[in-house]
């Protein structure tokens, strides 16, 4: 019998010496699950559960959990990571939410551990923050499904757990239990649950945007500069689409247009999919959006979270239901128009060191988009309260080669609301965003007053009003 490759001479433990291999593309993609009551499940997906975003702190746990792999298990090697995607995909059917981790490098060892440490954590994550709901939950099967690279490549197994049973096209998400608002100082209000659902709208298409159908396509790295062009015409509408075309979003889209016979882009259509669920995007007028819609729905998911303007809504209704979107307003803010009026002392720049106190603090703004990626611009500022955060702002998408960013994800603890903490780290992130860009928006939820009158004291003013939410295909 051979040696065993973890024991030394004398029997004892040791790490194995791979310095000899050379450094090669690795990968490995590891898959589980975590089953749920029928409620618990819904608190979940529809965002109801006390803690907070669950998905959202899953996938950043399973992320940071993939970096810390050799901290945790004894004998494992310290791997430099290239790249930590977690997706997690909520199935109705069988009340599960189905993990998955895909990890890569370039090392002289593989990252199954990483992958599989991942999905561990992520999943033990949904199961401290549902346990108060649910003492039932099952963590199931994990398994490394795929590896690449080294001298086993393709070893692994397909658990029945990555069989997502498709949604029938008459079913939707089901309602949630309505959540009590909690009151805000300078942070969008959490988002109501869906009403019942709407009678089945008239799918056939209007002439005009069936006569555009045939001329929507799939759009590559050949139309970029028309694509930029088209979306330049309005940049606070199109800022998170204008930021989309930047690394490393522009690797998570695809993007839909309709041109014109000279070239020119005249609507678009961004599927985003960097996020647990996917999200999508559109810009242009009714028939444009209509008619992409149409052409590009066989590769549009089943379920997005979506910015839709009330003018496509009949566009989208002809094939999503999305009965639960709340009305919101872009607001926009140029460098001349800037006043900064709040006091900005006693904020701190956050780093990734911090990931873990933004995701506490985040407990109390379950709709926030936080990517723990977002701290490499340097671009998220905080104030604390002795060793706790307790009020942070920061961007969703910053792009200078466009002249725009989008600031969000601002919150503060409900026990210290009230005292300007908010606007005092909106104005940092201000002060440095305009030695950056000339152009800052936002979204703020239509009828939260006292976030939209701090706003409009730096002088942020509205650009267009939207619709933001779940759409599910019919």
């Amino acid at each position: 019998m051979s040696r065993l490759s973890h024991l030394d001479e004398s029997g004892a433990a040791h790490m194995v010496n791979v310095g000899d291999k050379p450094r090669t593309a690795r990968r490995a993609l590891a898959r589980g699950q975590i089953t749920l009551s029928a409620p618990a499940w819904q608190a979940v997906v529809g965002g109801a559960v006390p803690k907070g975003d669950v998905l959202a702190a899953a996938r950043i746990a399973g992320i940071m959990a993939a970096k810390k792999t050799a901290e945790l298990i004894p004998l494992c090697h310290n791997v430099s990571l290239s790249s930590v995607k977690l997706a997690l995909e909520p199935d109705e059917a069988e009340h599960r939410i189905l993990i998955s981790a895909d990890v890569e490098t370039i090392d002289r060892t593989g990252v199954e551990m990483e992958a599989l440490t991942a999905v561990s954590v992520a999943a033990l994550t949904i199961y401290d923050m549902v346990k108060s709901i649910d003492k039932t939950m099952v963590i199931g099967e994990i398994a490394l499904v795929e590896k690449t690279g080294g001298q086993s490549s393709n070893v692994g197994h397909r658990p029945p757990v990555v069989v997502v049973p498709k949604m029938p096209p008459s079913e939707e998400p089901p309602a949630v239990p309505p959540v009590a608002p909690k009151p805000l100082e300078e942070a969008p209000q959490a988002m109501a649950p869906a009403p019942a659902k709407r009678r089945r709208p008239d799918r056939r298409l209007s002439p005009e945007a069936e006569a555009r159908v045939a001329d929507v396509r799939e759009l590559g790295a050949v139309d970029l500069p028309a694509l930029r062009t088209f979306l330049r015409r309005d940049l606070f509408g199109n800022a998170y689409l204008l930021g989309d075309l930047d690394l490393p979003y522009v690797e998570h889209c695809r993007w839909f247009g309709l041109a014109a016979p000279d070239g020119a882009i005249e609507g678009v259509l961004l599927q985003y999919n960097g996020l647990s669920m996917p999200a999508v995007l559109a810009s242009g007028g009714p028939v444009e959006v209509e008619a992409l819609i149409a052409g590009s729905r066989a590769a549009l998911p089943r379920r997005f979270y979506g910015h839709i303007l009330e003018s496509h809504r009949e566009a989208l209704d002809r094939f999503y239901d999305a009965p639960s979107l709340k009305p919101m307003s872009r607001m926009g803010l140029r460098r001349a128009d800037y006043r900064p009026v709040s006091d900005a002392s006693g904020v701190d720049r956050l780093t990734h060191r911090d990931t873990a106190a933004i995701m506490q603090l985040y407990q109390h703004y379950p709709d926030n988009f936080f990517e723990p990626a977002h701290l490499d611009t340097g671009l998220y500022f905080g104030v604390r309260e002795g060793t706790e955060l307790v009020s942070v702002a920061g961007i969703h998408v910053l792009s200078e080669s466009n002249d725009v960013a989008v600031i969000g994800n601002i919150v503060t603890h409900t026990e210290h609301r009230g005292r300007g903490l908010a606007s005092r780290c909106v104005r940092h992130l201000l002060d440095e965003l305009f030695d950056r860009v000339g152009h800052v928006a936002l979204n703020v939820q239509v009828g939260n007053e006292p976030a939209i009158a701090c706003y409009r004291k730096f002088g942020f003013v509205e650009n267009h009003r939207f619709l933001e939410g779940w759409a599910v295909l019919l």
